[in-house]
């Protein structure tokens, strides 16, 4: 039967052609059944047989219906669906950690970075992120805009979040030590510098002097001065830490290259006793632009031994996943460069103070626990085929090896205590 404003229709065969159809009225005037040919009981008879296969073969909305029924079901489950796609489609850069044998680290030994305080100086941090939320947030420091009371990241690009999270992030991926003491020192502007040097070296001397961090991060740094490449406070408040037995890692830079005009590694990468980060790609070579290290440091043009040539080490720091901003449906974003290779360095490091912290002999002067340290990633480090036997001035002694690193300094360790 005819659906909507024409269901009172029905249907006789045309006259020439009784396969031919006509809706007709039936309240209507028309033709009599014999200006078809047949009579009435035949054109009522064709009328009933013609609507009744009509019936039988008007579709049914069974495919709209089974439609809706699907589409409401997805929308009653979205939560379920959305979880399930964004975590399967969520990038990470777990290949980074794999690499450098820090998820290793952390199994077979079972370490986390616990007990141990870093400070990253950076543009701040952004807590609402879901991977953010767990980590053991000790203390939050504003150099910028002094607002101690609101956690934030001052940063346009978020680095500072970034940043902690390779460190410390839970969640989406897990950071090189996730337990650590996260002292977070907000020294950047949105643009990520600093109007001021005092700015940086202030939030560098308020982690060492009155948080009694264990070890400083900086992804960050400036150009060495020819004529005074030590010459700064920043370089000043870097050696004011080591001097206290802090541990500093900082990046080397992102100078390097061809047609560069910097000839060192950055500050305060560049003074003796930090170590400086330089950045590998994915399959191990070189990232472009990862700085090139000068064999001499300071005016005088000392030369530089092992361990303290520059750069000491690279690291991943090329399309690294990390943590972003938290209002994105996806909150990750990727970035590049020494500063990322710098975190993976600092997390490393972590675990192994964790492991061996109080084990490291003082010696005979406030950084010879740090020498042995720096040594031991020297002697640890993974050369690559392409670098040569020896220290690099892009490569350093290798690539980041943690679980070596651990080994090396254990043996150090024991090696110290029996002289």
């Amino acid at each position: 039967m005819p659906q909507g404003p024409h269901r009172h229709l029905e249907y006789l065969p045309e006259p020439e052609d009784p396969r031919m159809l006509t809706a007709i009225d039936p309240d209507a005037p028309g033709y009599p059944p014999e200006a078809y040919g047949a009579s009435v009981e035949q054109a009522e008879a064709w009328r009933i047989a013609t609507n009744e296969t009509l019936r039988q073969t008007n579709p049914r909305p069974w495919g709209i219906m089974l439609a809706l029924c699907m589409i409401s079901a997805m929308l009653l489950s979205y939560p379920l669906i959305s979880t399930y796609f964004v975590d399967a489609l969520t990038p990470n850069s777990e290949w980074a950690y794999e690499d450098t044998n820090i998820y290793a680290l952390q199994d077979e030994l079972g370490l986390s970075g616990n007990g141990i305080l870093v400070c990253i100086v950076d543009t701040g941090i952004e807590m609402t992120h879901p991977d953010l939320a767990n980590a053991n947030l000790v203390r939050y420091r504003d150099f910028v805009g002094g607002d101690d009371q609101t956690i934030q990241d001052r940063g346009v690009d978020l680095h500072g979040t970034m940043m902690a999270g390779i460190l410390v992030a839970d969640g989406g991926f897990r950071g090189a030590a996730p337990n650590v003491g996260l002292v977070v020192a907000a020294a950047l502007n949105s643009e990520g510098s600093t109007q001021s040097e005092s700015t940086v070296s202030d939030a560098i001397e308020w982690c060492w002097n009155e948080m009694n961090v264990d070890i400083i991060s900086l992804s960050l740094g400036g150009d060495p001065d020819p004529e005074n490449p030590l010459g700064s406070m920043t370089a000043d408040a870097v050696s004011d830490a080591l001097d206290h037995g802090v541990f500093v890692v900082a990046a080397a830079g992102n100078s390097g290259g061809a047609g560069t005009a910097v000839t060192d590694v950055s500050v305060p990468a560049n003074v003796d006793g930090v170590i400086a980060v330089g950045a590998v790609n994915r399959d191990g070579t070189l990232w472009e632009r990862t700085a090139t290290g000068s064999d001499t440091e300071g005016a005088d043009g000392e030369v530089r031994v092992e361990p303290n040539q520059k750069p000491e080490v690279t690291a991943p720091g090329v399309g690294i996943i990390s943590t972003s901003d938290p209002d994105m449906a996806i909150p990750y974003s990727a970035s590049t460069g020494t500063s990322d290779a710098t975190v993976f360095v600092t997390g490393a490091l972590a675990l192994i103070l964790e492991r061996h912290g109080e084990a490291i002999p003082d010696g005979n002067s406030s950084r010879f626990g740090i020498s042995l340290v720096k040594q031991a990633l020297a002697d640890s480090c993974q050369p690559n085929a392409l670098q040569g036997e020896g220290h690099h001035p892009r490569w350093g002694y290798g690539t980041l090896d943690a679980l070596a690193w651990e080994r090396n300094l254990a043996d150090a360790i024991a090696q110290n205590s029996d002289t």
